[in-house]
């Protein structure tokens, strides 16, 4: 054993890879759609999702929890959020059995955790309609230059303004602006 110090750094450097392979694959495995709704409770979101705007892309592929829920402008926040919201959800599940969730207090924690970052993947253009096929009204054009700090400063992100547009529970549903979602919704809830 002429190098032990060589073979004790190449063996960190393996276990240094490998833990890091094992992390980003944990990371991937629990940041997918499926993962996401394997708990019982999570299936009300999915089943919102499937008649909101925002079920499929502007290439017409489905949109996945992570697209909106797991920030996506760096990799501290990113992990901060899965860290929070997995505790979260694992108390949810496990202790207070995810049965009769309090979605109006969950709310604002859901939009906290929704990054400007991924809405602006999709919609970069905010002179345009969700649609991309004609301009914004004037009082989005005027609260999206305000969000730009062109006219001001705007301290709401993009689910500040745009509420409910992937998931609408029933205390939301008397919104006028909610009412083609509502009644997919009631047509889909017995």
């Amino acid at each position: 054993m002429p190098y032990p110090r060589k073979r004790v750094w190449i063996i960190g450097c393996v276990i240094f890879v490998a833990c890091v392979a094992l992390a980003g694959g944990g990371v991937a495995y629990t940041s997918s759609t499926d993962f996401c709704l394997s708990c019982h409770e999570m299936r009300v979101y999915q089943e919102e999702m499937r008649f909101s705007s925002h079920a499929k892309d502007a290439q017409g592929q489905a949109i996945g929890c992570k697209q909106c829920h797991i920030p996506s402008g760096n990799i501290a926040r990113m992990l901060g959020a899965k860290a929070w919201l997995g505790i979260k959800d694992v108390w949810v599940h496990s202790v207070d059995g995810g049965d009769d969730l309090n979605r109006a207090a969950m709310q604002p924690v859901a939009r906290r955790f929704t990054d400007d970052a991924n809405c602006r993947a999709c919609h970069q253009n905010l002179t345009k309609n969700a649609k991309n096929d004609g301009p914004v009204s004037e009082e989005g054009r005027l609260a999206h230059e305000n969000y730009e700090g062109k006219n001001g400063q705007s301290r709401s992100g993009c689910v500040g303004c745009h509420r409910n547009l992937a998931h609408l529970p029933v205390f939301d549903e008397r919104i006028p602006a909610n009412h083609t979602f509502a009644q997919k919704i009631k047509e889909m809830r017995p």
